[in-house]
C-alpha cells in the first residue's frame, strides 16, 4: 500500500529507477481476456501460452527449384547422367518417385518424393540432351526442409504476456491458429488540470492558454491493448477535482492527469486522490525536465499524475506511464534501450539530476556511431526543439558539461522512444 505522503520529504532526490519501482507496485495485471480473431491481434497481449497443433514445416519439402537425387545415387551422383522423370509443384497432391539413375525435378516448396535424398539447386546442373548432369558432390540432406525442423508439435511459439506483433502473425498463420486467447483492453483516462486551460476548438479568454498535454497524451498512449479516452480538464479546484477522480475510477483502469503535483496552492491531485479514499505518494526525482510526480490508487485505477509543463509531461509518460501500461496489460515487454552515441558539441550540464534533451543525428561517426547535435535552449515548456529531433539524449546526473565526443545514451523516436 503506498503510503499518502510526500516520501521525499527528507534530503535527497529518487532516481528514475527508485520511483519506477514506487510506481509500478501501484499496477497489477487487469483480468478480463477475449478471444480475437489473428487479423485483429497486432498491438494486443496474449493471455496465454500458444503451442503449435502440426510442426513447422508440415512435411519435407524442397528448400530450392532444383532435382531431386535418390538417397542409393549421392554416392555416385558425378559418375553418370540421371534421366528427369517429372517436375512437382508445390501444393502438388502427389510427384513422381525417381529409380535409381533418375531425377525429379522439384520446384521450392513441393513435397519431397519419396526416396530422395537430396535437392541439387538448377543453378548448380547442367543438361546434357534431356539427361542432367551433376559436377559436384551431393550431400545427403542438400536443400532438404525437414518436418518439424523449424517448429516441433506442441512447442510454444507464443508466449503469455507477449505484445503481438506481425512476426508472430505469419507464425499463428503458419500453424493454423486462426484465433487467439488476449488481455482485455485497458481503460485509460486522460485528464488535464489547470484553470488556465482551454481545449483547442475554443477561443482564448485572457491570460489563458490551449490545453496540449491532453491531445498529446492520447496520441502517445494510442493502442491496441489499450482504449484511451481524453477525459478533457478540471479547474483547480480541491473539491471539483476529487469528485472528478471519483467518477473516474468507477470506468478506468489507469489515470493518467497532468499539472497540480508541484506543491504550490494551485496543486491539488495529491490531496484530492486521498480525499476521493485513495492512497497517492509524491515523488521528487532527481530527473531534468520532471522533478515532481505524483503516483497513487483509487480503488482499482492506477494514477500517474504527470508536470503540466509539455516537456517534462512527455518524458513522464515516456518513462513512466509506458512501464506502468505494460504491467496493467501483463506484457513483458521492456523499456526501449538507448543507442550509445556521441556529442557533437558540448551539452551544458550541471550534476545533481539526470536530463534529458532533444538532439538530432547530425552525422555517423567511426564505423556508424550516432554523432548527435543537442536542439534548443532546454526548458520543460518548450515544444518546438521536439519537432526537429530525431530523439532524446540522456546525461548522466553525476556528469558535469560534456565535451564534444562524449559519450551519451541516445533514445530515437522510431525505436526506444517510439512516438
Amino acid at each position: 500500500m503506498l503510503a499518502s505522503a510526500d516520501i521525499c520529504s527528507g534530503p535527497g532526490l529518487l532516481t528514475v529507477e527508485d520511483a519506477l519501482t514506487v510506481a509500478n507496485a501501484c499496477v497489477r495485471p487487469v483480468s478480463g481476456t477475449e478471444t480475437i480473431s489473428i487479423r485483429l491481434c497486432a498491438g494486443r497481449v496474449s493471455a496465454c501460452d500458444i503451442t503449435a497443433s502440426l510442426p513447422l514445416p508440415p512435411f519435407d519439402q524442397s528448400a530450392v527449384d532444383g532435382y531431386g537425387l535418390r538417397r542409393d545415387d549421392l554416392a555416385t551422383a558425378t559418375k553418370k547422367p540421371f534421366r528427369q522423370v517429372g517436375t512437382s509443384f508445390a501444393g502438388a497432391s502427389h510427384s513422381a518417385c525417381p529409380k535409381t539413375g533418375e531425377v525429379v525435378r522439384l520446384m521450392t516448396g513441393a513435397a519431397i518424393p519419396f526416396g530422395v535424398g537430396a535437392v541439387v539447386m538448377e543453378e548448380k546442373i547442367r543438361l546434357v540432351g534431356r539427361d542432367v548432369v551433376f559436377d559436384r558432390t551431393v550431400e545427403s540432406g542438400l536443400n532438404i526442409r525437414r518436418r518439424g525442423e523449424d517448429v516441433a508439435i506442441s512447442s510454444r511459439i507464443v508466449e503469455i504476456g507477449t505484445t503481438i506483433d506481425a512476426r508472430h502473425v505469419a507464425i499463428l498463420a503458419a500453424s493454423g491458429v486462426s484465433t487467439i486467447n488476449v488481455r482485455r483492453q485497458i481503460k485509460v483516462g486522460i485528464l488535464s488540470t489547470g484553470s488556465e486551460l482551454v481545449p483547442v476548438n475554443q477561443p482564448l479568454g485572457s491570460h489563458q492558454i490551449y490545453d496540449s498535454n491532453g491531445p498529446m497524451l492520447t496520441a502517445l498512449l494510442d493502442a491496441p491493448a489499450l482504449r484511451v479516452t481524453q477525459l478533457g480538464r478540471c479547474r483547480d479546484e480541491r473539491g471539483r477535482l476529487t469528485r472528478r477522480l471519483m467518477q473516474i475510477a468507477r470506468s478506468y483502469d489507469f489515470l493518467v492527469c497532468s499539472g497540480g503535483v508541484s506543491g504550490s496552492d494551485a496543486d491539488h491531485v495529491v490531496a484530492s486522490v486521498l480525499d476521493a479514499g485513495g492512497a497517492c505518494t509524491k515523488l521528487s526525482l532527481a530527473l531534468k525536465p520532471g522533478k515532481p510526480l505524483a503516483v497513487g490508487t483509487i480503488g482499482n485505477m492506477a494514477v500517474l499524475a504527470l508536470p503540466g509543463n509539455p516537456f517534462a509531461c512527455l518524458v513522464g509518460a515516456l518513462l513512466f506511464a509506458r512501464p506502468m501500461l505494460h504491467s496493467l496489460a501483463g506484457s513483458y515487454r521492456c523499456h526501449g534501450r538507448p543507442v550509445a552515441a556521441q556529442t557533437s558539441q558540448t551539452f551544458a550540464h550541471r550534476s545533481g539530476r539526470l536530463e534529458f534533451v532533444p538532439v538530432r543525428l547530425a552525422a555517423l561517426h567511426n564505423g556508424g556511431i550516432p554523432l548527435l547535435e543537442k536542439l534548443g535552449r532546454g526548458g520543460s515548456a518548450r515544444l518546438l526543439p521536439l519537432i526537429g529531433a530525431d530523439g532524446l539524449a540522456s546525461i548522466p546526473a553525476e556528469t558535469d558539461d560534456l565535451p564534444a565526443g562524449s559519450r551519451i545514451d541516445y533514445y530515437p523516436f522510431d525505436t526506444a522512444f517510439r512516438l
